[in-house]
C-alpha cells in the first residue's frame, strides 16, 4: 500500500502524487507492467530524479495500486462496503455499473486494457496482480452482497458466486466490445442505456417470487 508516512503534506504534495500516478498510467499503457520502470515514470512525470517517487510510494506495486484506485475509484467503495450490504439492489447495482462504465470511458483505459490482456497472456504473475486488485475486489463484494440480499428476501435463492460472475460478465462484454473487439460492440446502445438495461435484466432474472 501507499507509504503515507512519506507523503508530504499540503496541496503541493498531493499534486505531485497525482502527477506521478498519471504518469504511471500512461507509461503502463504504452510499455506494459514490466516495461513501466520507475525511471520511465519519473521522466514522464518530469521529475529530476526517480528517487523522488519513493517519497510517495514504497515500490512500483504500491504505485500501481494507487493507479488502479485513481482509474476506478469505485473499487475503493466496494472494498469497504459494509454500509452497502443492506441497501436494495435497485440502488447498489446501478452504482456499480455506472462507476464501471465511467472508468471504461476514460481515454487511457482502452490502451491500458489492451496492454494488460497482452501482458497477462505472457506473464501470469502480472495477471494475478491486477486481478486481485481489480476484478476479484468487485467479485468478492458482489458475492457477499447477493448473499445478503437473498437473506433479506429481496432476491430469489441462487448461487451468489454464479450470480456475481454473471453480472460481471455483462460488464466485461461492454469493455471488450468497446475497446478490443469492435464487432462485438456494434449496435451497442449508449452507455447510460446499456447500464440501465443490464441492471434491469439481472434484477428481473433474480427477482424474489
Amino acid at each position: 500500500m501507499i507509504n503515507q508516512a512519506a507523503v508530504p503534506d499540503g496541496p503541493q504534495g498531493r499534486g505531485r502524487r497525482a502527477q506521478i500516478v498519471d504518469a504511471a498510467l500512461h507509461v503502463m499503457a504504452e510499455h506494459g507492467f514490466r516495461g513501466a520502470s520507475i525511471k520511465r515514470i519519473a521522466q514522464h512525470a518530469g521529475l529530476k530524479s526517480p528517487a523522488l517517487i519513493y517519497w510517495y510510494f514504497k515500490d512500483k506495486e504500491a504505485l500501481f495500486e494507487a493507479m488502479l484506485e485513481d482509474m476506478a475509484p469505485f473499487l475503493g467503495v466496494v472494498a469497504n462496503a459494509e454500509r452497502l450490504l443492506d441497501q436494495p439492489p435497485e440502488t447498489v447495482l446501478p452504482q456499480l455499473v455506472n462507476g464501471f462504465i465511467k472508468t471504461v470511458q476514460q481515454p487511457v483505459t482502452g490502451r491500458f486494457v489492451r496492454i494488460l490482456l497482452s501482458e497477462a497472456a505472457r506473464h501470469p504473475s502480472v495477471a494475478a496482480f491486477f486481478a486481485q486488485r481489480g476484478p476479484l475486489v468487485v467479485l468478492n463484494f458482489l458475492e457477499r452482497y447477493l448473499a445478503r440480499q437473498i437473506e433479506l428476501g429481496r432476491l430469489r435463492q441462487h448461487d451468489p458466486r454464479a450470480g456475481a460472475r454473471a453480472f460481471m460478465g455483462m460488464l466485461v462484454v461492454y469493455v471488450l466490445g468497446r475497446e478490443v473487439f469492435p464487432v462485438i460492440g456494434a449496435g451497442f446502445p449508449n452507455a447510460e442505456t446499456y447500464a440501465a438495461e443490464v441492471t434491469n435484466i439481472f434484477l428481473r432474472g433474480l427477482a424474489s417470487a
